[in-house]
This record gives structure tokens, sequence and C-alpha cells, in this order.
């Protein structure tokens, strides 16, 4: 049983490692490719000037995920109030392009970030700054009520159990490479916010708009795929051998 362990463990941190190589050389290259393109970080709107509601999506911020991942489900939303934090009252001007990394930076433990729930490689992991993914969504599904072009995201190839699928939110996140994106054509001022219970967003204009019937998103391979359904996680499947269970 210990080999079989030992070579379980081998092959999980085997694949960990090409996990971040293959992360590091796609981080480095839209690095690169900003640095000529760089996003200005968005400017505060002042809320009087933007009086009308242009499109509002409100999630819960606990599901019926088992009981051993409530630590997770915890900090998924401490890291969703930080993430708010830096998009809330932020306006984007006609033809800026909305980048959720420009926005939010890098999640990092060393600016407030926990544990949360990740895809990764067909596993529900604990990450540092997991649970993004949320946000993400909403802001995609204002994105599109809204009028606003989306321009790049990226669909999921799996989901925990508990998270049902919706195509309409369907845009996952990762530092910094896997980025969801979108362009005003008019300005438009973010409002997000966190109650005990569930996660708003909303984008309100200077005008009412019937425009607001949205536009073609942008493609991408997983889109429009109807991702797995993940039933366990690492606080849930059992195998202690893994390199990726917490110890």
């Amino acid at each position: 049983m210990k080999k079989v362990d030992s070579v379980s463990n081998s092959q999980s941190l085997a694949s960990i490692g090409s996990f971040y190589a293959r992360a590091k050389y796609f981080q480095l290259q839209r690095l690169a490719r900003d640095k000529w393109r760089a996003l200005p970080a968005l400017s505060i709107g002042e809320g009087n000037r933007f009086p009308y509601l242009l499109a509002e999506s409100v999630t819960p911020l606990f599901t019926n995920a088992d009981s051993r991942e409530l630590p997770l489900l915890v900090g998924k939303n401490t890291n969703l109030r930080l993430a708010c934090d830096s998009i809330n009252g932020r306006m984007l001007d006609s033809g800026q392009t909305f980048s959720f990394w420009k926005q939010v930076g890098p999640p990092r433990k060393s600016r407030g970030f926990v544990l949360g729930r990740e895809v990764r490689e067909g596993c529900v992991i604990p990450t540092i700054g997991g649970g993004l993914c949320q946000l993400s969504g909403s802001l995609l599904e204002v994105a599109s009520l809204a009028g606003l072009e989306v321009v790049e995201r990226h669909g999921h190839t799996a989901l925990p159990a508990d998270i049902r699928h919706h195509p309409g939110r369907d845009a996952t996140v990762f530092w910094n490479y896997v980025d969801l994106r979108f362009k005003a054509r008019f300005a438009v001022r973010l409002e997000c916010s966190l109650t005990e219970e569930h996660l708003t967003v909303r984008v309100y204009g200077k005008v009412s708009s019937d425009q607001s019937t949205g536009l073609p998103m942008a493609p991408s391979t997983e889109v429009g795929k109807q991702p797995r359904s993940l039933h366990e996680s690492c606080f849930t499947c059992g195998e202690t051998s893994c390199a990726r269970h917490p110890k």
C-alpha cells in the first residue's frame, strides 16, 4: 500500500510541476503582450453621473456543498470582497476596455487573499484566491446584458457539483493569462457589493439605453461546451496520498 501511495504521490507532484511550468510560460507571454498594449486602471466615477441601471446580477454566496468545504466557501467570500473593493464605483469610458486582472491584481496571500475553491485539471482544490470565478461570471452576465462588447472570456471545462452551469455566466479566470475583458460602447459605471448571503454586480449608465440587448461574445474553445460535474474535492475525496491534499 505504501508503494502504491508513493507512486500516486510522485505522479501528482509531476502533474503539479507540469501545470506550474505551463502556467508560468503563459503568464510571461501575457505579460509581454500587455507591456505593449497596456490597459489603464479604471478611475472612480461619481454615482450621480450614472443614474440609470442597465444590468444587474445577484448570486448566492453559499451553496449546498458538502459541509466539510465550508471553510473554502467562507474563504471564497473573503476573496470576493477584496476583488469587489477594486471594482466597485469604477468608470469605463466609451471605447475603454475592462480587464479583470488589470483591475483586481494578483490574488496573493500578501494582499489578503485566502484559500478558496478552484477547479484545476479535473480536481476541486484549495487555492489562494480561489472562488473569484463567481465574480467574473457576474461581470460577464451584466456586461452582456448592458450591451458591452465582450472581447475575451474563457469557459470552464468542469465545475463543482453544487454549481449549476449557466452559459451566460461562464467565465473562468486564472492569473494573469486567463482573463475576462469587455469594451464599452458608451460610458458606464460598475458597482459590486456583498451582503451576508449574496454577491451583487450592477452596471449603470448616463442615459436609459435600449442598446442593452447584448453583443456576440468573444469566442473561446471551451465556451458552449457543457462542463463536467465534479462530485469530489480535496476535502471529500479521501485521496490523502495526493500531493494536493491539504495537510
